[in-house]
């Protein structure tokens, strides 16, 4: 495995672990809105926000997870 290979392979690994943390951090929040059933509450916009900017965060790390394994892939010679 080449340089560029193992530096893809642990951001990858280092994407993995931030997108798994999003993903608890947005369903902290998004679980007690879904079994109050979305009633308007103080707190409903705040808990909101904070799920979103969670999933967010997921969605990002998801994102670089894939351009690194494509960036080892196809100039890495793979993994």
């Amino acid at each position: 495995m080449s340089v560029l290979a193992q530096a893809m392979l642990a951001i990858f690994i280092a994407a993995a672990v931030v997108a798994i943390g999003g993903w608890a951090y947005g369903t902290r929040y998004w679980l007690p809105m879904w079994a109050a059933g979305f009633r308007k509450t103080e707190w409903r916009s705040l808990y909101m926000r904070r799920a979103i900017k969670g999933y967010s965060g997921f969605i990002l790390a998801v994102g670089i997870g894939f351009a690194v394994g494509g960036i080892a892939e196809y100039w890495g010679g793979g993994w």
